[in-house]
């Protein structure tokens, strides 16, 4: 009797910003798929009955992809082009599995919308943080 296999956890990923493989500190890569923020309101029937109405906010729509860098000359540089680039950045994530199961998402019209900020230190990190559309 065959039994199930365990499924293996996605622990690294390829990281493209514009075209251009970028290191990542590992374990810091995380994404959402911008399917944004349901509600479920109540209406009265009368009677003290309700019914729900399911609401999709449309306004949190958008993901968000974050990850850290490590302080380097040309890092800094490179955020800074991605800030300064508005929303024209393209970011693409492929990730694959021990099972050899494939995982990508494609983000367009990512912007840096926060101030990021440069740590000088040692062990410094940038925390980079973009918005963007839903993935493709």
């Amino acid at each position: 009797v065959k039994g199930k296999t365990m499924a293996s956890a996605l622990a690294e990923a390829t990281v493209m910003v514009n075209d251009s493989v970028i290191g990542i500190v590992p374990n810091t890569l995380e994404f959402d798929e911008g399917l944004g923020e349901q509600k479920i309101l109540p209406v009265s029937t009368g009677g003290g009955k309700v019914e729900q109405v399911y609401a999709n906010d449309l306004q949190s729509n958008f993901s968000e992809v974050k990850f850290q860098m490590r302080t380097t000359v040309a890092n800094v540089n490179a955020v800074k082009g991605w800030k300064e680039n508005a929303n024209r950045n393209v970011i693409n994530i492929a990730a694959e599995d021990a099972d050899g199961k494939d995982l990508t998402r494609v983000f367009t019209q990512a912007t840096v919308a926060d101030n990021y900020k440069v740590q000088i230190q040692t062990e410094g990190v940038i925390d980079v943080s973009f918005q963007a559309n839903a993935p493709i």
